[in-house]
């Protein structure tokens, strides 16, 4: 259910009259863990961008906002917060008519090289990722494109967090 609540919420934030139904993709969380969740901590947590509550689309983490106000902000990253940011990251993988032109991959995206406004350009106007060949961005494309085998929340099994 919180899942059709996301989707929704993503739906309704981008102004879209139609309603999304349906599954979500299920990229492979393993993946995510491993090579999404660096990426996003790092180009996408800051205070001011999603590192905050004021966005949807959140990633929590070390050294910027945390799930909890008890997790102090050095540790490591927690499985609840992995898993958070994971379904927020998912859930901005629909409402689009391609993979490619869903807020995920296209919002962090210079317009000249596909992608859509976003508010999150350095002091020089550029976006996140300047164009589809961007290291960061072949991460969040790649990702996108996988599907888990067996999807599943994480776990102390899993390792641990990050």
């Amino acid at each position: 259910m919180v899942i059709g609540c996301i989707a929704l919420a993503v739906c309704n934030a981008c102004g879209d009259k139609n309603v999304w139904s349906g599954d979500l993709a299920s990229p492979d969380l393993a993946v995510f863990r491993a090579d999404v969740y660096p990426v996003l901590l790092r180009d996408c947590s800051f205070a001011a961008c999603h590192g905050g509550d004021h966005r949807f689309f959140q990633v929590y983490g070390p050294r910027r906002s945390r799930l909890l106000s008890t997790t102090k902000p050095e540790e490591r990253a927690t499985d609840d917060e992995i898993q958070r940011t994971y379904e927020r990251a998912r859930s901005m993988l629909v409402g689009a008519d391609t993979l490619e032109n869903a807020p995920l991959l296209s919002k962090p995206l210079e317009v000249g090289s596909g992608g859509q406004g976003h508010k999150g350009v350095d002091d020089y106007g550029r976006n996140v990722y300047a164009s589809r060949s961007d290291p960061g961005y072949l991460v969040l494309f790649s990702w996108a494109h996988t599907q888990a085998s067996n999807p599943q929340p994480l776990s102390a099994a899993d390792g641990g967090a990050p």
